[in-house]
């Protein structure tokens, strides 16, 4: 499953969407739900990972992978920065 960080910009959001079509993962409108309520959304969707794409001056920066387990209990699993290499959102992170 896919989302952002809170209130995030609309460029985030898109690259967000895409990378969740990319991948055919679900993509989850963040809005004001907490981790804990993503978690138990997930779980229900039958996902065990959720991907948050953050972003730092309005621009995706961070990509952190969130594991779920079978109860709804999360831990942040992985984080990497994103790195641009073109100006199409979904073709510049490597």
């Amino acid at each position: 499953m896919w989302t952002t960080s809170r209130y995030a910009h609309k460029e985030t959001r898109e690259t967000a969407r895409q990378w969740a079509r990319l991948l055919d993962r679900p993509y989850v409108a963040r809005g004001k739900h907490t981790i804990m309520q993503l978690a138990a959304f997930a779980r229900r969707k039958g996902e065990n990972r959720i991907c948050v794409v953050e972003e730092k001056n309005n621009r995706p920066a961070v990509l952190s992978v969130i594991t779920v387990n079978e109860t709804g209990e999360w831990e942040r699993a992985a984080t990497w920065e994103i790195q641009y290499e073109s100006e199409d959102p979904v073709e510049r992170a490597v």
